[in-house]
């Protein structure tokens, strides 16, 4: 494998920083450390199920349970990958697409994505320190970091530390406070453990299992309900491991590795001796992970956001550019529109609760209390997911058909509030994100529609959070400003050349 392009003598200090990380990752992870940082990163995973909050989504997913095998070479293959081509090139930018697009399938909160970065930086620090022929130097503890930190930054984590310090004080804390007991821990570390031990004969699957186990400190044993392992077991591994360290070190000396050994050149149980990223994945995602994007010679740009952010105010912006624009949600009042079909199922279901107090109502011309109905769906989950079954499609064909009927335009423009939530991603060519704070959201729709602050959080809730959003966006519209600072991100975006998506937003 080539090695990772040096950077330029005139490129910046940040960029001669990256490239130094890069080759310093590189080397430790293909070079002097593959088996040990594969075995670091392997114990980080494993000690991420002790948080209730991780294990728990896990085990609602059924893939450890179901599939630990696939789940483990799916993980290992693509921080490999990460590790081996760096996450500016092109194969690493597909891979944290990829990633972001399996992580945007489910609400994982910013500090749990905090808490694993942080395990790859402090596990491998750790596990060379302990069990290492040497530890690695301050030097390369800070390009470790360095490497992680650019990841944590085009996966769209938030409030990263911005020092090895300051990280590694974060994961310390994280392990003494929020450690703890639960049955998903349990379920989702036995079913990793035992596909490990498989591997081996039958018989020596019971003395693995405790080995294993004695790699764990007693308080992350007893977050995964395990009998703490003891002492002089922990030492004994720890003189193992060294040993070979040791032996594995002096083998390099006596005959220098010709080539790297990254867990994503070795052939795996999974996929044999090559895959493809496309096979990557839950099983149930890959149809909706490998649809591929709009990639006609029209543009067409899917502008979404949280509710409130902003999207109208961008959408006339690009009106006035002469774009012609399709919105969702003028297609969703059609769809419930006077005398609809839309509308009369739903006068069926909520009857007199949603009439129109004002409009005289006929069985033909059915006008709906949008507020009354705005009321039930956004109170209770079950009716939302009714509503929205019965609206959805009907916004799709519409989306369809205009589509059809702009076929000749350059450039069209689509606004899709819930554009990740109801996967409409395969009809653009690139996603823009109106991005904001919490607070404004909130703000600007109380504001806007008169709505107390329990009924403006429910809206809020009811979407997916602008965080879960923005590494799935290919541009970040900042709408936290002045609307002249709008009207020039907006400028500058439609002028830009529509890149390939990335899964990581340019942010403006």
């Amino acid at each position: 494998m080539p090695p990772p392009p040096a950077a330029s003598p005139e490129a910046s200090p940040e960029a001669r920083l990256d490239a130094e990380a890069m080759a310093t990752c590189q080397r430790l992870a293909g070079l002097l450390f593959p088996w040990d940082i594969t075995r670091a990163l392997e114990l980080a995973l494993l000690k991420t199920f002790c948080l209730p909050s991780i294990s728990g989504l896990l085990s609602s997913t059924g893939e450890f349970e179901q599939r630990p095998r696939k789940r483990y070479d799916d993980t290992g293959l693509m921080v490999a990958e990460l590790l081996r081509h760096g996450p500016d090139s092109a194969v690493g930018s597909a891979v944290l697409a990829r990633l972001n697009r399996i992580h945007g399938h489910y609400a994982i909160s910013n500090d749990d994505f905090l808490y694993v970065l942080s395990s790859f930086v402090a596990e491998p620090i750790r596990w060379l320190q302990r069990y290492g022929w040497r530890p690695l130097s301050s030097g390369e503890q800070q390009c470790l970091f360095r490497f992680w930190l650019r990841v944590g930054e085009r996966m769209g984590i938030r409030e990263l530390p911005q020092s090895l310090e300051a990280l590694l004080a974060l994961n310390g804390a994280v392990e003494a406070q929020r450690f703890q007991a639960a049955d998903s821990n349990q379920r989702v570390a036995e079913a990793t453990l035992t596909m490990l031990v498989n591997d081996w004969p039958a018989p020596l699957r019971p003395s693995l299992r405790r080995l294993l186990q004695g790699l764990l400190e007693p308080e992350t044993a007893c977050s995964l309900s395990w009998r703490p392992a003891p002492g002089w077991l922990r030492q004994l591994l720890r003189a193992a491991l060294r040993s070979r360290s040791a032996l594995a070190n002096g083998w390099q000396r006596l005959r220098p590795p010709r080539r790297t050994s990254f867990y994503s050149e070795a052939p795996t149980p999974s996929y044999g001796s090559s895959f493809r990223l496309e096979q990557l994945g839950p099983p149930a995602q890959l149809a909706r992970l490998n649809s591929p994007r709009w990639s006609g010679r029209q543009r067409r740009i899917g502008l979404t956001g949280g509710i409130a952010s902003g999207k109208s105010s961008v959408a006339a912006l690009l009106a006035d550019q002469g774009l012609p624009v399709l919105d969702a949600d003028l297609f969703a009042r059609e769809a419930l529109a006077p005398g609809s079909a839309g509308a009369r199922a739903v006068m069926a279901r909520y009857g007199e609760r949603v009439a129109d107090p004002v409009s005289g109502q006929t069985d033909r011309s059915v006008v709906l209390n949008r507020a009354a109905l705005g009321r039930i769906v956004f109170g209770d989950p079950a009716e939302r997911r009714w509503l929205e079954a019965l609206v959805h499609p009907i916004v799709r064909q519409c989306f369809t058909a205009e589509l059809g009927r702009l076929s000749a335009a350059p450039v069209v423009v689509l606004v899709i509030p819930l554009l990740f939530e109801t996967e409409l991603e395969s009809l653009c060519s690139e996603v823009w994100l109106v991005d904001c704070d919490a607070d404004q959201q909130l703000q600007r729709l109380s504001g806007r529609d008169r709505l107390s602050e329990t009924e403006a959080r429910a809206r809020i809730e009811a979407q997916w959070p602008l965080a879960r959003k923005r590494p799935l966006a290919d541009r970040l519209i900042d709408n936290r400003g002045a609307p002249d600072r709008l009207a020039d991100q907006v400028a500058t975006a439609l002028s830009a050349a529509a890149a390939p998506p990335t899964g990581a937003a340019a942010a403006d």
